[in-house]
């Protein structure tokens, strides 16, 4: 009897992330893929970030944010208030399995966007580095997710929402606030968009 009872334990232990991994994708295809794509490497066209291969950690933040109101609850973000209503009725435990879906997924990177002239964007991007790497990898521990590989588009448009506003003004979101007190530093939109492009050559 303690012999299958903890057979029973082992056999439980093994399939809890296969578990957690089929409750993920199942939730995946029913809210986000539409969007995101079947493989969730987003879509340029929608403005739909790839999500494939980021940290949970960071997939779990956002995901709470848009179910919370801490992001995507500003008038004029038409992208964030539809994913605050994708989001809206996520349990923490949807929202863990759906982190973890995706960060297990293989990385998908976007197009490759015209590479800015010079090495000028080299010195743009420094400010960037010390929390999303000298590679644009990301560090979990910062909260800083990996911008490599992502759609120029939607870089480009998170940058704008920070500078005006529709990003990083809620209290509850500290490392929003940071960012937009980066993106504000960006003198013109020559420079952020230069600075896409270098990001954008990042991880190939």
């Amino acid at each position: 009897m303690k012999g299958f009872a903890l057979w029973s334990a082992m056999l439980l232990g093994t399939m809890a992330p296969l578990i957690v991994q089929a409750s993920g994708q199942a939730l995946f295809q029913q809210r986000c893929q539409a969007c995101h794509q079947a493989d969730a490497s987003g879509s340029e066209t929608l403005k739909a970030p790839a999500l494939a291969g980021l940290s949970a950690p960071y997939l779990a933040l956002q995901l709470r944010h848009f179910r919370d109101g801490v992001r995507g609850a500003a008038p004029g973000d038409t992208e964030g208030q539809l994913m605050a209503g994708m989001a809206k009725g996520l349990s923490d435990g949807d929202i863990t399995a759906l982190a973890d879906y995706l960060a297990a997924q293989p990385t998908v990177m976007a197009p490759r966007p015209p590479a800015p002239q010079g090495f000028a964007a080299r010195g743009l991007y420094s400010s960037c580095s010390s929390c999303h790497g000298a590679s644009a990898e990301g560090f979990d521990s910062l909260g800083a997710p990996r911008l490599a590989g992502q759609h120029s588009g939607y870089l480009k448009a998170q940058l704008v929402k920070f500078r005006q506003g529709l990003r990083g003004t809620h209290p509850d979101d500290a490392h929003g606030a940071q960012m937009r007190a980066m993106a504000i530093a960006i003198p013109s939109e020559a420079t952020l968009d230069t600075l896409v492009q270098y990001i954008g050559q990042q991880g190939r």
